[in-house]
């Protein structure tokens, strides 16, 4: 993830969560990824976006 911008728009997240903007939209409206607004827009630091990525990887991960 080193490649990523450290401010990420709603389109750049959509895509490398492969979701559609207003579900990322929704997400962040919700708090379950933490972002800012910038006017309207919705905006995500890289190191919150890589934190919710490993929360969701962990969910997925079998136990033990």
């Amino acid at each position: 993830m080193d490649h990523l911008p450290n401010i990420l728009k709603t389109r750049d997240l959509a895509v490398l969560l492969d979701m559609s903007p207003d579900a990322v939209n929704d997400l962040a409206r919700k708090g379950a990824v933490k972002g800012y607004k910038n006017g309207n827009q919705w905006r995500f630091r890289r190191k919150d976006i890589e934190r919710y990525i490993e929360k969701e990887r962990k969910k997925l991960a079998p136990p033990g």
